[in-house]
């Protein structure tokens, strides 16, 4: 499993790593466009050499820049996300890649050839018509390389491919066109590359020092007038001089030609072979019981079968998941089964125990029972009593209150006689009074009558003799009225008293009748609580005479449980017996699922980036 993240890529680290690869080749390729360039052109030793000098170091600077462009642009495409997008849009536009740069560096040789080539051109008044045919050859030797260009980029590509790739390992690739490489139509370019740049090239040396020599055979032949017999051997004297300047020239040509052939060949040849051992790696740790993704994805058919591979394994990892959790799931259960019944055994002896006491229960139960079903019907004989008291009681109460009553209204009546006679002793004090008064009066006239017998001297004598006796009967009426006042005034705070008295005795009796009254209320609750009680200790009885018949039931209940306690313990021994053929069952389906393969395709789930 991969470990890069595709999140966390340094570009500029990735484009520089890419661009010094590929520049790596430049101390290969340089001489031979150098070469062609001033064989095509027709440049001699020092016009090559000022090219050399002063042109080509720009031209180098212009292929890097160019190169850079065009790694940029493409690893900055594939490494971006693009929100809404399908799943693998990003994975494909990495697969693409290697095809573009190595389509891209072809156009930039183009626009670096042409003006390689048109400035010596200019520079040394060349023909013009080698610009076209210096780009096409250079554009065809640059293509041959692109195979080596594509492998180099894809190699250092593949690492954030794999790890894309595995972050969706269901969802196959897709893509088509130019930059979408398959097998069936690459290899076949790659030959026809191969080929249309050896007839070129060959041709190149061929129709440049052929068309050379007739110029100057040409010019030799113009200068001087030559017989048959003259020319014809200065013919072939110019024949063997171009086989001889050819030779060499294409010899070198070929034999360069077939080694980055054999590279390019080399090259594409083990990319295929890595990716079939990656698939076959891949196959090999699924038949041991130790799958993993394949660590190889591409757009050719070793792609396609990466991804059917890596399909499969997901198939094949939910399935053997789910068969390995089932077995687990079935054991664990058999298990827990097996618990259970141990369980069950110890739980059913302790019901037989618990059914025997049950038993003994039931019985002091029934007893319990029939001494309450005796003792409630003697209560509710005491409480019918009870009532029958309470309802006595609230009559005796009730006449008890109607003479209270009674009482109370002789008091009231009793105290308004007492006030009427009060009444009565002031008036007879307001008489006395008068009395007294009038006995003053005559006391008065007494004393007069005396003074005036007093002054008539013998005649009076007989007058004042009865004023002494009028002032005598004053004196004992003013005496009588003073004791009779005394006398009243006694009465009548006899009379209050008595009246507070009897206000106080009519108070004691309304208060007597209020506590009667509550008293009697309470009587009339505590003979409806009686009432009650006796409909409670019905219901009491009626219980307890179901109660006798429920006991009975219990007795057959408990006589079922030990019945079917009996089959219970034939079922558990038969279940002993199935558990332990689950457990053989569950054995056997986890050798078949892999024990390590659950484990391991579990680990590569967990352990798959995010």
């Amino acid at each position: 499993m991969s470990s890069v993240d595709v999140e966390q890529v340094d570009r500029k680290k990735l484009i520089m790593r890419m661009l010094m690869s590929l520049n790596s080749t430049f101390p290969v390729v340089v001489p031979a466009y150098v070469y062609f360039q001033a064989l095509i052109s027709g440049l001699n030793g020092q016009e090559g050499i000022w090219t050399v000098m002063y042109v080509l170091p720009f031209i180098s600077l212009l292929s890097t820049v160019g190169t850079y462009v065009i790694i940029r642009r493409a690893v900055d495409s594939a490494f971006t996300v693009y929100p809404g997008e399908p799943a693998n849009a990003r994975l494909s536009r990495m697969l693409r890649v290697p095809r573009q740069i190595e389509v891209g560096i072809p156009a930039v040789t183009m626009l670096c050839i042409f003006v390689l080539t048109l400035v010596p051109a200019i520079k040394f008044g060349k023909s013009l018509w080698t610009i076209p045919w210096c780009v096409t050859v250079m554009t065809l030797l640059t293509t041959m390389l692109g195979f080596h260009n594509r492998t180099v980029v894809d190699r250092i590509m593949r690492p954030f491919s794999v790890a894309e790739f595995h972050k969706n390992p269901e969802v196959i690739p897709q893509g088509s066109g130019i930059f979408w490489v398959r097998q069936r139509w690459y290899l076949p370019y790659a030959f026809a590359v191969f080929v249309l740049c050896t007839i070129a090239t060959v041709t190149t040396i061929l129709v440049r020092q052929g068309y050379d020599n007739y110029l100057a055979l040409r010019q030799q032949v113009a200068s001087s007038e030559l017989s048959a017999a003259q020319f014809l051997p200065l013919l072939d004297a110019t024949g063997v001089k171009i086989v001889r300047d050819v030779s060499l020239p294409i010899g070198v040509l070929v034999s360069y030609l077939l080694v980055v052939a054999a590279v390019s060949a080399w090259q594409l040849s083990r990319y295929q072979t890595e990716g079939a051992l990656s698939v076959q790696r891949t196959v090999e740790a699924l038949a041991s019981c130790d799958p993993k993704l394949p660590e190889w994805v591409s757009t050719d058919e070793i792609g396609d079968l990466a991804s059917a591979t890596a399909k499969a394994f997901g198939r094949l990892k939910a399935f053997s998941t789910s068969l390995g959790e089932s077995a687990h799931a079935l054991r664990r259960s058999a298990e827990q089964l097996g618990l259970s019944t141990g369980k069950q055994t110890e739980a059913l002896t302790h019901q037989a125990t618990a059914l025997q006491e049950t038993q003994v229960t039931a019985q002091e139960i029934k007893q319990t029972s029939s001494l309450t079903a005796q003792k409630a019907e003697n209560i509710l004989q005491q409480t019918e009593k009870a009532d029958e008291i309470g309802r006595a009681g609230a009559a005796a109460i009730q006449q008890s209150l109607s003479g209270l009553q009674e009482i109370g209204e002789q008091v009231k009546e009793m105290a308004r006689q007492i006030r009427n006679l009060d009444q009565r002793t002031r008036q007879i004090a307001s008489i006395t009074t008068t009395v007294k008064d009038l006995a003053d009066q005559s006391n008065m006239l007494a004393l007069n009558a005396a003074i005036e017998a007093v002054r008539s001297g013998e005649h009076g004598k007989g007058f004042g003799v009865v004023a002494r006796e009028i002032r005598t009967l004053a004196d004992q009426s003013i005496r009588a009225t003073n004791s009779v006042r005394s006398i009243l005034q006694d009465i009548s705070t006899a009379i209050r008293t008595t009246v507070s008295m009897t206000e106080k005795g009519s108070e004691k009796v309304e208060s007597s009748l209020v506590q009667v009254r509550e008293f009697g209320n309470n009587i009339s609750e505590l003979s409806g609580i009686v009432r009650e009680n006796a409909a409670s200790v019905r219901q009491i009885t009626a219980a307890v005479t179901q109660q006798n018949t429920g006991i009975t039931q219990i007795f057959q209940a408990v006589n079922d449980l030990s019945r079917l306690m009996d089959q219970t313990m034939v079922q558990l021994r038969t279940s002993d017996e199935a558990l332990e053929l689950v457990r053989n069952v569950t054995d056997k389906v986890a050798a078949m699922s892999g024990e390590k393969a659950a484990p391991a395709i579990a680990a590569s789930v967990l352990s798959k980036p995010s």
